[in-house]
């Protein structure tokens, strides 16, 4: 660890650990205010149009939950305590996610708006808009990122891979604005949770428990390379790349891990 990440005062801390999910609320509450909300989409949907599909599909792929969950492998058999925080912090996102999707059974774009009004990419979903799975999918791991000691460029440049993995639900036309930031909010603070009761509640540091994981995230990933159909033109290639390299990459933790476990 170097000196920049040493030496990190209380005050950078709680700006990384807050900042996010302020930001998020506020600019929600805006778009409530100002009934912004659908104008905001079409402006930025065309000019995000601007760039190739393939762009936007390779990128809002990355906050899939089913390959988000993957990026435990290399942690198995090497930091069992990220590990454990990790599945908190899934735990957490999983149950703002899908209860505000039930609380609130909003519609999606492509159920508002008429055909040929904006872009879309891929399937055109309909229903549960609010919040965005993907989204908080990827703010749940770049909050996991961003709150460990880690240099501060390192996490300009994931959260900033993780405002454009939220924005690609606006590209792709399958979410408004509101429901990116639900998502921002959700995902970050779900994170931020997750790393505080793992920190205090070990249970999950068994070695049982870790074994147990591994396996099912080794199936998952499994699934993913051979059978997982994202919806996504021309990603599949992306798909089978991230879930096989992940896999690789967790072999000698795992070995670890079932030998000494």
């Amino acid at each position: 660890m170097d000196s920049e990440t040493k030496h990190v005062t209380p005050q950078f801390d709680a700006v990384w650990r807050w900042g996010v999910p302020l930001f998020a609320l506020l600019a929600l509450l805006l778009l409530l205010v100002t009934g912004s909300n659908e104008m905001l989409f079409l402006w930025l949907n065309r000019l995000m149009a601007q760039m190739a599909d393939i762009w936007w599909s390779h990128l809002t792929l990355l906050g899939d939950a089913s390959l988000g969950l993957l990026l435990i492998l290399p942690l198995l058999g090497r930091r069992p305590d990220l590990a454990w925080q990790f599945v908190l912090a899934a735990l957490f996102a999983s149950l703002w996610s899908h209860g505000m999707k039930e609380l609130f059974s909003s519609l999606r774009p492509p159920a508002v708006l008429p055909e040929g009004t904006f872009h879309l990419i891929g399937q055109a979903l309909e229903h549960n808009a609010f919040p965005s799975g993907h989204t908080t999918t990827i703010f749940v791991l770049a909050g996991l990122f961003c709150v460990q000691p880690v240099q501060a460029r390192l996490k300009l440049l994931v959260l900033a891979l993780a405002i454009l993995v939220g924005l690609s639900r606006i590209a792709c036309g399958v979410h408004w604005p509101q429901d990116v930031l639900g998502g921002m909010f959700g995902g970050w603070l779900s994170a931020v949770a997750g790393v505080a009761l793992g920190r205090r509640w070990q249970a999950g540091l068994n070695p049982r428990f870790q074994q147990v994981l591994a396996v099912l995230v080794t199936l998952l990933a499994l699934w993913a390379i051979f059978y997982f159909d994202n919806g996504l033109p021309g990603t599949w290639a992306f798909q089978v790349i991230i879930s096989s390299t992940l896999l690789v990459w967790s072999i000698k933790g795992q070995y670890r891990l079932f030998k000494y476990g």
